[in-house]
């Protein structure tokens, strides 16, 4: 009885240790916000406009985890089942319902997810050969952990033309369109209308000349819009109070 409860013990600090969302990591799109938390062997995907803390029983897809393998590389695969049925058809738990996510470990508040593999069957994902996956390219999905979220909170925020056009003439720097055509053509995961492209390249902007990319492209479409510019002001302020109030 002893030795079992020890290899329990010691296989819940294996799970423990390799967690790989230790706080929420946020993908910053052109409007709303992915959020991805991790609850023991759950993880949960939900979409927000807000930093508030995460509410899991409201989710838009969850996922168990089967198995997180790191190396030397700063490589995560994360070995996913999906758990949501699907509606309306007589197969609401398809045998391809597996899923293996790729991400390079760009630092603690910083992953990269370079590729995203579905419709795996439970053997092909759990036979599947991580050392054969192309990994040299660092193109893909930025998330931002929470705390790293908070701290670029607190940089100024895009709510005049005057922010957008520090923004746009930022982006007319070079290094951009190099980004640009390295991303088109070095990047693995699906982006069919290019709006992970265009949010890691205005996220970066904004970074780069201290401006928070929470809200940022948002704001900017509104700001380039014919709308008056008391109506711009107030949506813009609508956002911002929806992002950061309690």
């Amino acid at each position: 009885m002893r030795k079992i409860f020890v290899l329990l013990i010691i296989s819940l600090s294996t799970f423990l240790h390799s967690q790989i969302f230790k706080e929420p990591y946020y993908y910053v799109g052109s409007d709303e916000m992915h959020v991805y938390k991790q609850s023991n062997d759950t993880l949960y995907k939900s979409n927000t406009f807000s930093l508030q803390p995460v509410n899991i029983k409201k989710y838009n897809a969850h996922y168990k985890i089967w198995d997180i393998i790191e190396n030397s590389q700063n490589l995560i695969a994360v070995k996913l089942e999906s758990l949501d049925s699907i509606p309306l058809t007589t197969d609401p738990y398809p045998e391809d319902r597996f899923k293996l996510l790729l991400y390079k470990k760009i630092s603690e508040k910083e992953l990269l997810l370079i590729r995203d593999i579905n419709h795996l069957k439970q053997e092909e994902m759990t036979a599947y050969n991580i050392d054969a996956i192309q990994t040299q390219n660092s193109y893909g999905m930025t998330l931002f952990s929470l705390s790293y979220l908070k701290q670029l909170s607190t940089l100024k925020k895009v709510k005049s033309k005057k922010d957008a056009n520090a923004i746009n003439n930022e982006l007319n720097n070079s290094k951009y369109t190099r980004f640009a055509e390295s991303y088109v053509k070095f990047n693995r995961l699906s982006d069919p209308y290019a709006s992970i492209l265009s949010a890691s390249l205005i996220n970066t902007a904004c970074i780069n000349i201290g401006y928070s990319p929470i809200g940022a492209s948002f704001s900017i479409n509104i700001l380039n819009t014919d709308r008056r510019q008391e109506e711009k002001e107030k949506i813009i302020d609508e956002l911002y109070k929806m992002i950061y109030d309690k």
